[in-house]
């Protein structure tokens, strides 16, 4: 797709906020009360204060309806703060209300300046009359003049700009409206709304453990934040059990367990969260991909965002590969156990032995080859899976060494390697020693192990696919392969390390990759 066909197409699946508008007005203490409030979560406050704003201003009866429905989303309460705290309040309008031109309804005290509000993703955005436009390098400035002519726009200060684009103000006529038909001259790079929209710090979230959680700085996990937080996502963790009651977690449609028969040979499995065993192992690796972020508990996980899905089995660490094979086989295609419900598009697991060797059944290669071509409507599951922690080759390990399987390995918070497995199928390391998870209990704890890692590089995972659904597993692994940071003091042979694989991996690297595959920017 074109650099213009894009910005086309963004452009116009604008969702339009039909009849709501902003008020506009200097900053005061009942807006900064509005502000307060939905920093605080406190809705009611906040809508308090909104009423009182509006209650303020001369609007008629029938315009005053406050709009608690974007500050009742949590997505939109860090924007409506913001827009709050410049003495921006929205409010509902009538029809004759919104269809007045910009001057008359700020003479009834309206915003004079804002024509329409759109969301994006979850953003507001305020359409003025401004837009931005450029030109194709060899367009002569007097095509330039007829076009700004032929739509009525005027021309504004290009200071600061790129080459050959401008800054130009579309009077009394709609900016969307005008940029779509801008962008049908062939001359026109692209033309759009100069939109106001809120652009706070980076994302931080509030979680007290955050700073004690180092390995969102080594992987540049909040830089990646900014663009994604893994929405959208399915991330399936396979492990012995879980606390379903922790507060930091929040397991999707998709959860359920196998409860073992008493010759361990078995398993019945089971939909849901009921009665899921309780794991500290399993809770962990939950946590690191997708903890709550910015609820004011604990820290948050690498895609805090991702719809976690928990599949528990051999609860008491003993049963057979077939009932992991299955689990494998659930995640990909729940309809394998009779559930109806939509396939991960990625799976992390811990489990197996810490030795050398690890002899995988027939079963459970066929499991993974299966979840690997079928999964994600046969774009396949990504599968991510802890290497053992001893110091051994990972050929020796078949589970690791199957052809789709990612094999992660533990880094420290100095970006070396700890010791875990190593070997030509090492795919890269990802944070794993000391690092501070949720703990069964609803707690947190400090604990070590590639079980971590690898649910530390699926979460990145999420990251990345969330900028490109489209991509295949094996893709997604060659993104992240590509963008590892190349830590430790050994050499790597054709961008490999026998000790660190293909490096360390990096959030905020692998996102932006995805995101200029996906879209070209």
């Amino acid at each position: 797709m074109s650099h213009k066909s894009s910005v086309r197409d963004r452009l116009a699946h604008l969702e339009e906020l039909r009849g709501i508008l902003p008020t506009r007005a200097q900053p005061s203490e009942t807006l900064s009360g509005m502000a307060e409030g939905l920093r605080a979560n406190d809705i009611g406050r906040a809508a308090s204060a909104a009423r009182t704003q509006l209650d303020s201003l001369d609007l008629d009866t029938g315009r005053k309806a406050v709009a608690p429905e974007l500050y009742e989303d949590p997505a939109m309460r860090e924007q409506m703060a913001g827009f709050a705290g410049a003495g921006m309040n929205f409010f509902h309008s009538d029809a004759d209300f919104w269809n007045l031109p910009l001057a008359e309804r700020e003479n009834q005290g309206g915003n004079g300046l804002v024509n329409r509000v759109f969301v994006h993703s979850q953003r507001l955005l305020l359409e003025t009359s401004r837009i931005a436009l450029r030109f194709e390098a060899d367009v002569p400035e007097a095509d330039r003049a007829a076009i700004f002519a032929r739509h009525n726009i005027t021309r504004l200060s290009s200071a600061g700009l790129p080459p050959d684009t401008y800054r130009a103000d579309t009077g009394d006529a709609r900016a969307l409206d005008t940029c779509l038909m801008l962008m049908e001259e062939a001359e026109v790079t692209f033309a759009e709304p100069d939109f106001i929209e809120h652009i706070g710090q980076r994302l931080t979230p509030n979680d007290p453990d955050l700073t004690r959680q180092w390995h969102h700085a080594n992987i540049l996990s909040r830089n990646a934040w900014d663009r994604t937080q893994g929405e959208g996502i399915r991330v399936a963790v396979i492990d012995n059990g879980f606390d379903t009651t922790h507060p930091d977690l929040i397991f999707g449609a998709g959860s359920g367990h196998y409860r073992p028969t008493f010759d361990f040979v078995d398993a019945d499995f089971i939909p849901g969260t009921a009665n899921i065993p309780d794991g500290n192992h399993g809770t962990a690796c939950a946590g690191m991909i997708a903890a709550i972020a910015d609820n004011n508990l604990g820290g948050c996980g690498v895609a805090p965002g991702a719809d976690l899905r928990m599949i528990a089995c051999m609860n008491d660490q003993v049963g057979t590969q077939l009932t992991l094979a299955r689990a494998i086989a659930y995640a990909a295609d729940p309809s394998k156990e009779g559930v109806q419900e939509e396939g991960a598009d990625i799976i992390a697991c811990s489990l197996g032995p810490n030795g050398a060797v690890w002899t995988m059944s027939a079963v459970l290669s066929d499991a993974l080859d299966f979840a690997a071509a079928s999964g994600r409507g046969d774009k396949g599951c990504a599968i991510f899976w802890a290497c053992t922690n001893g110091n051994h080759p990972i050929g020796s390990d078949q589970v690791c060494s199957h052809a789709e399987v990612m094999a992660v390995g533990r880094a420290t918070a100095n970006d070396t390697d700890n010791g875990s497995g190593f070997g030509p199928k090492l795919d890269f390391l990802a944070p794993g020693v000391k690092v501070w998870i949720p703990a069964s209990g609803g707690t947190y704890h400090e604990t070590t192990g590639t079980s971590f890692a690898a649910p530390c590089a699926a979460g990145i995972g999420a990251l990345a696919l969330s900028q490109k659904p489209d991509m295949t597993a094996h893709e997604l692994r060659q993104v992240l392969r590509d963008t590892c940071d190349k830590v430790g003091p050994l050499p790597y042979i054709g961008g490999h390390n026998i000790r660190y694989g293909h490096g360390r991996a990096n959030a905020e690297a692998a996102v932006a990759e995805a995101r200029r595959r996906g879209t070209g920017l």
